[in-house]
């Protein structure tokens, strides 16, 4: 293989990896939204009858539920932080001002680049998810609270 192949090889690859990375973000944002519209449904079911005598399953829910959005909020809340961009211009005045740039050297520099925007958004991702998976069982809490909230009711 040559080495200019290797470096295409190399690069589609970089490119590849944050292309699965805004998938999985955008991913994470669609079912973020999908919990608050879960919980939204399920908060509706609590009803005027089960706040008269302020019961503790009740508010309970309703916590879950103001937390919850606060997870989601997280999640869904437009951000700059992602790094999946390499600005060429910027790259190849760089380049310039060094002398001729070579392809190898851009090359290299692009993969770099891509390199570091990948672990930079590894941790974003990682922190994401695990705001998601505490909505997810804030919705959980939130249900089993709706239900035993309308079970004190009867």
């Amino acid at each position: 293989m040559a080495v200019r192949e290797a470096y295409e090889l190399v690069y589609r690859e970089a490119v590849r990896t944050l292309e699965h990375q805004r998938s999985a973000i955008r991913d994470l944002r669609n079912r973020a939204g999908m919990l608050l519209a879960t919980a939204s449904i399920a908060v509706s079911l609590l009803g005027h009858e089960t706040f008269r005598d302020m019961r503790p399953f009740a508010w309970i829910a309703i916590a879950s539920f103001a937390l919850l959005s606060i997870c989601v909020l997280v999640i869904v809340w437009p951000s700059v932080e992602w790094s999946v961009d390499v600005d060429p211009r910027a790259l190849l005045a760089a380049h310039l001002a060094k002398g001729t740039p070579t392809a190898a050297a851009l090359s290299l520099d692009f993969i770099a680049h891509h390199a570091s925007h990948r672990a930079t958004n590894i941790r974003r991702l990682a922190h994401v998810t695990r705001v998601f998976r505490i909505g997810a069982c804030l919705l959980a809490i939130q249900i089993l609270s709706t239900i035993a909230a309308l079970g004190t009711t009867a």
